[in-house]
């Protein structure tokens, strides 16, 4: 049997977006392509007898939809703009329902008369290089995106499913999420910023809104959180009421997401969960580097007074039922619910993960609470590979205040000792999980152990755990880390404790640029698109003002003090300390820690003379190892692998 090599990327499938139809449920199938070096997503279906049909084969097409007989999808076309396409289900061609603005979210109306989606219009690139730019909003970049748009129009449009026309309710500048649509289809929900017009300050806010079509009237539903981040909203099939699921954000990012239902014949809101331990949501979403195309519906109405509902909770996802009294956990195993969905007998179809299986298609009955595997995308790719063996465990923080969760990634291919890597996550209000990694499995595959914990910081603990480290990052963080490394060395058998490597992304490249300028237990490191500079982060980072502000616990130039502890909480104030060989790597266009971050620490490094260099990834933001570039995210690993292998 081979082990999971880093080039298995490209053959590594994993599932997204089902739509339960009748007997047949559909599903996005998402793969990397080799030869394109891109993305695709193809759309199946699978019916009760495990009988698996392929409609596109191609490209990018998602979020399948059946109305009567056909399929309803969207598909991108050779300007990168996504088209409603329309298919037979019993087999013929997908005919291309709409040309020009690209179409977003789509969405079908409760009685299937109509769907809902907004389609973007983009005015034509100009092509002169010497075109100036003229900027005069403090938000104006966006990571994974570049320069946010200002000259964008966004439209909400109605396709009627008989008569195949569409009509444009509204028209906009102002971008919008489509959430979803009343039984009388006269009433929307959406999500959109509340401050769209500031321009001297930061606006993060998500808020939902209703909107009347008859009355053209726009309703801030979510006014009594003015500041709230929310992500979904889902009409009740009476149309009566409103779940809501998001925060006040009055912890930023660390708030815990809750489920709220809104009454809208008087407007009372009530806080359905209630619960500042339980993340309900795909907000705080455990890490992969699998997981693509999620629909990111987090709730769907069984019936006027039942609701069901993911949540995280300790590093893995739940499925909650609330009946119109009291919440009900229904599934708490330890892997992730990528995406789900209800079928007509009020079964739940979904998509998991877990730490050594990428995907699979499931059906849970909600009354016997047996689960039915569907379909396993890697199932012939399995009969030839063997996963490494992952590990959960717990142990206690130096300070005996909590119990810190860890993973365990066993090495392959040795009877050896094997060298460690510790590896830290971004955020650092995210969280490791139940959950497949294929960089983990292909670095085990080269013979290294792998460890990763969720320290004080991460998500999926409770709020108190999350809010830890704000105003005290290296602080717990850091001591964090060092009792799982010495938990792991104490309770785990194979490694070679002369052989210990650290490394970490994002906020995980700043707390292993502070452990190497802490410590010098570490024989390398990678730091990868690291927070380096608070002061730096502050002024050029695409949400620098308010994320360094918030986790810093002070202004910079608001509170007296500020500069100086920015600095003092820099690791590139302790550079000069490091004596740990360090490799950078970052991609060129990521903006959210710009690559500023990395040049200043590896002219720090490299200027004492510690062995160091440093990598930059053309074309990539700061998801290179989640969504950049195929190829680039092959050359990623194999640059952690060499760089480690100088060190063994």
């Amino acid at each position: 049997m081979d082990e999971v090599s880093i080039t298995d990327l490209y053959h590594i499938k994993s599932l997204s977006q089902p739509w339960a139809a009748g007997p047949l449920t559909f599903f996005v199938e998402n793969d990397l392509s080799q030869e394109n070096n891109d993305y695709t997503a193809n759309i199946y279906s699978i019916d009760q007898h495990h009988h698996v049909k392929q409609y596109t084969n191609e490209g990018l097409n998602l979020q399948p939809l059946v109305v009567d007989d056909y399929l309803y999808f969207r598909k991108q076309d050779e300007n990168q703009h996504f088209q409603l396409m329309k298919m037979p289900i019993n087999g013929g061609v997908a005919e291309q329902v709409t040309t020009g603005d690209s179409i977003g979210q789509v969405k079908l109306a409760p009685d299937k008369q109509a769907l809902f989606f907004k389609t973007v219009q983009t005015p034509v690139k100009n092509d002169d290089e010497l075109t100036t730019r003229h900027v005069d909003k403090v938000q104006n970049r966006a990571d994974g995106i570049g320069w946010i748009p200002t000259d964008n129009h966004y439209d909400l449009v109605r396709f009627d499913l008989k008569s195949q026309t569409a009509t444009t309710i509204w028209t906009g500048t102002e971008d919008f999420s489509l959430e979803d649509i009343s039984p009388d289809q006269n009433q929307v929900l959406f999500l959109a910023a509340e401050h769209p017009d500031w321009t001297s300050k930061f606006d993060e806010s998500l808020a939902v809104y209703l909107y009347d079509i008859d009355k053209q009237e726009k309703i801030w539903l979510t006014k009594s959180f003015p500041d709230g981040v929310f992500s979904d909203a889902h009409f009740s099939p009476n149309g009566q009421q409103v779940t809501v699921i998001g925060s006040d954000y009055s912890h930023y990012s660390a708030t815990v997401n809750q489920l709220y239902l809104y009454d809208l014949t008087d407007m009372h809101v009530q806080n359905i969960t209630g619960n500042d331990d339980l993340d309900v949501g795909y907000e705080h979403s455990i890490g992969s580097d699998m997981i693509q195309n999620r629909s990111g519906i987090s709730g769907t109405w069984f019936t006027n007074s039942q609701y069901l509902f993911q949540a995280y909770d300790h590093g893995h996802s739940q499925l909650h039922i609330w009946d119109g009294e009291k919440t009900t956990l229904v599934t708490d195993d330890l892997r992730d619910i990528v995406d789900f969905t209800v079928n007509d007998t009020q079964e739940v179809v979904m998509v998991t993960s877990s730490t050594e299986r990428p995907a699979e298609l499931k059906i849970l009955n909600l009354l016997t609470g047996q689960e039915t595997s569907l379909y396993n995308p890697n199932q012939e790719y399995e009969q030839g590979h063997t996963y490494a063996q992952v590990s959960s465990f717990y142990y206690p923080s130096t300070d005996e205040k909590v119990q810190l969760q860890g993973w365990f990634t066993k090495a392959q291919g040795t009877n050896d000792k094997a060298p460690l890597i510790l590896y830290i996550h971004g955020g650092p209000h995210a969280a490791y999980g139940d959950t497949f990694f294929h960089e983990f499995q292909a670095l085990a595959a080269k013979g290294f152990h792998v460890v990763y914990f969720n320290p004080r910081g991460s998500t999926s603990y409770g709020e108190a755990f999350a809010t830890d480290v704000m105003g005290h990052y290296g602080e717990n963080d850091y001591d964090d880390v060092m009792a799982g490394l010495d938990y792991t060395l104490d309770h785990f058998d194979g490694i070679n404790k002369d052989k210990i490597f650290i490394a970490g992304g994002s906020y995980g490249g700043f707390l292993s640029a502070w452990t190497i300028s802490h410590t010098n237990r570490f024989q390398a490191a990678i730091v990868q698109r690291p927070a380096i500079d608070w002061i730096g982060l502050y002024t050029n980072s695409d949400i620098g003002v308010p994320f360094v502000e918030q986790e810093m616990g002070m202004d910079l130039y608001r509170d007296e003090g500020a500069a100086q502890y920015y600095w003092e909480k820099s690791p590139l104030s302790h550079a000069n300390k490091v004596k740990t060989p360090v490799r950078i790597q970052h991609g060129e266009l990521d903006r959210r820690c710009p690559v500023s971050q990395s040049e200043a620490l590896f002219l720090a490094i490299k200027s004492t003379g510690t062995d160091s260099d440093y990598i930059r990834y053309p074309k990539s933001y700061h998801g290179l190892s989640r969504n950049g570039i195929p190829s680039l995210r092959v050359q990623r690993i194999e640059d952690i692998v060499e760089w480690f292998n100088r060190y063994i």
